[in-house]
């Protein structure tokens, strides 16, 4: 019985986080751009990684180096020396990428090319006539449509995978329903699992094909009617859900060092230069101020207030990740520099929260390192918040003075 290889899954999403963090380090310059509506004309040439961030953000320029792009709806256009990293509600690539793409997104369709392999986090992927991917495609999405050419391999999951296309390579999948269409052409093995055997139109499959239905039919309708497809891509589901988690919290963190620079270096500084004080405040912020708000809300007229501060703490405690992360990152990178440049600091935050998404994975100690991140992340922000408003006070005073 044949079953996808989730070991080559889960490697090649490690490689991408890795090559996210790596390519982002300071060595190399970097364009950073951010607004409700940011577009990057076909007219420009940039010779530097591009960073985008906004709510409509299209790009059309000839780019030398990598793009990573985070917003409602996402397109890239034009030609990418790089690599490309986008996540979005909506993401449409018409351009052509030379390197590999690393994609999560409600809605993802693809009608240029891709020149290397494509990792995808989705709802729903389209991958158009004429389209193609260089490499492999690996894949955890609900509904896939596979109209352009896949060079590589196709591994993943889904609920429904149609391939009306070419791919050069072997499917190894697990799906819900399979459609092959009389124009398919599979070179190499077709391997997959799904609740009923597909009809392979002949000629369409060069190499053997290998079926075997979801263990667990006797199951079948004692809790759910399609709970035997949970089993089998649940580590698939895991996996692409902490390479979406891992892209959207770097772009959040990308748009926070553009916007407030000087608040996020304080926030990881005082986290090593002043342990003590950062600790103590986090108890207070993670502790405290859910117990407060609770207690307003005990009564009729604060229960708005206290669900607003809930509110605030949970936003709080999500942004807590960054200040640590980047002062992970910026400790394994060496430096001795303060942070203070903007590339810098989005190279260390993408290495640290590389590092501190995979320890969170680890079963023993993922408590206890979100615990540790939560405390001194918003102690670092409670503290670097206190001495900013300090550090302006004074100023004012002085300009008073003279």
């Amino acid at each position: 019985m044949h079953s996808i290889r989730l070991p080559h899954l889960i490697a090649g999403t490690i490689t991408a986080i890795v090559a996210i963090a790596f390519t982002t380090t300071p060595t190399l310059a970097a364009d950073l751009r951010a607004g409700d509506i940011v577009s990057v004309t076909e007219d420009e040439e940039v010779d530097s990684d591009l960073y985008l961030a906004g709510r409509l953000v299209s790009s059309n320029a000839g780019v030398l180096g990598d793009v990573f792009a985070a917003g409602e709806t996402l397109q890239i256009g034009g030609h990418v020396e790089g690599g490309l990293s986008a996540a979005g509600e909506t993401v449409h690539i018409d351009g052509e990428v030379s390197r590999g793409a690393r994609v999560a997104g409600a809605t993802v369709d693809v009608t240029g090319r891709i020149g290397r392999d494509l990792m995808l986090a989705s709802r729903e992927f389209t991958l158009a006539p004429g389209a193609s991917i260089g490499q492999d495609l690996y894949f955890g999405a609900g509904s896939i449509m596979l109209s352009g050419d896949i060079e590589g391999d196709l591994r993943g999951g889904a609920e429904d995978l149609t391939i009306r296309g070419t791919v050069g390579g072997n499917v190894n999948v697990e799906v819900g329903t399979l459609v092959i269409d009389p124009e398919a052409r599979i070179l190499g093995d077709l391997t997959y699992r799904s609740r009923e055997e597909a009809a392979i139109p002949a000629g369409t499959v060069e190499g053997n094909v290998s079926y075997s239905q979801y263990p667990g039919d006797r199951m079948r309708g004692r809790f759910f009617p399609d709970v035997e497809i949970l089993g089998p891509l649940a580590v698939l589901a895991s996996v692409m859900w902490r390479v979406s988690w891992y892209l959207m919290t770097l772009l959040v963190g990308i748009v926070l060092i553009l916007l407030t620079p000087r608040r996020m270096a304080g926030a990881a500084t005082v986290c090593r230069t002043d342990t003590g004080p950062v600790a103590g405040w986090g108890a207070i912020a993670l502790f405290g101020t859910p117990i407060a708000a609770i207690l307003i809300s005990l009564t009729f007229i604060g229960l708005p207030l206290g669900i607003i501060v809930l509110l605030l703490w949970g936003i709080l405690l999500y942004l807590a990740q960054l200040p640590v992360s980047l002062l992970i990152g910026h400790l394994i990178l060496g430096h001795r520099k303060p942070l203070e440049n903007k590339g810098g600091m989005i190279g260390a935050l993408a290495l640290g929260l590389l590092i501190l998404t995979l320890l969170r994975a680890m079963p023993a100690a993922g408590l206890l390192i979100w615990l540790a991140t939560a405390l001194f992340g918003l102690g670092g922000m409670v503290v670097a918040e206190h001495r900013l408003a300090q550090s302006r006070r004074i100023a004012t005073d002085d300009t008073f003075v003279n």
